[in-house]
């Protein structure tokens, strides 16, 4: 059998689900979903398509590898045991995941099977909407508004930007003044005010400290 060529490893040699998953990412940040198949990820790692088979099923599994590496890249915040600022630490974090590679916003929202990337982020909700005094049913019910809220944002940001012709604009005093006070918000302050929309919808309060008490205080 001859020796493998200087530009390819041999075999699968040094590959693993996540180096695979790396591979494809860029790929698909790079030239899309169409570009991103078993044999384009195999060429971008210097090895043949057969070597990725050890490592993911098939496409679908290699997508699903992928949005696990996104998952996993979002940066959940230390609690703070204020439970309304750690979700919306978290929650924002999970946008910043999303957008920082666009094309796999619509992946996310489209995907069947869950992970247990997916359960992490899960759990780390629902353990902090249940923290802050919900019922498991109505910790639930948030969890999956905030996440319909954030994905459907995301898909928004990622997508291309409406814009309203001028005779629609002239037509519609109602649509200018919307648009005009749209713009008066930076896109992360819609988000974050959207956010707040839920939580105080479910009731979920900022937690604030006491001050410490000091010696004049006490006199």
């Amino acid at each position: 059998m001859s020796a493998a060529t200087p530009d390819r490893r041999p075999w699968h040699r040094g590959l693993d689900r996540r180096s695979v998953a790396v591979a494809a990412l860029r790929l698909l940040d790079d030239d899309g979903l169409e570009a991103t198949t078993m044999r384009g990820v195999a060429a971008s790692l210097g090895v043949e398509a057969a070597s990725l088979y050890a490592h993911v099923q098939d496409k679908a599994d290699l997508i699903d590898a992928v949005l696990d590496l996104v998952l996993d890249g979002v940066m959940l915040p230390e609690p703070t045991g204020d439970q309304r600022a750690d979700l919306m630490a978290g929650f924002g974090a999970y946008r910043r995941a999303l957008l920082a590679h666009p094309v796999v916003v619509p992946l996310v929202a489209q995907r069947t099977s869950m992970s247990t990337s997916q359960v992490h982020l899960v759990e780390r909700s629902l353990e902090l909407l249940e923290a802050a005094g919900l019922s498991t049913r109505a910790a639930v019910d948030t969890h999956v508004t905030l996440i319909g809220f954030t994905l459907g944002f995301a898909i928004q940001e990622a997508g291309r930007p409406s814009s309203a012709s001028a005779a629609l604009l002239q037509a519609s005093p109602v649509l200018r003044r919307a648009l005009a006070t749209l713009g008066e918000r930076q896109v992360v302050d819609r988000f974050t005010v959207g956010l707040e929309f839920i939580l105080d919808g479910a009731g979920i309060k900022a937690r604030r400290t006491r001050p410490r008490s000091t010696a004049s205080d006490d006199a």
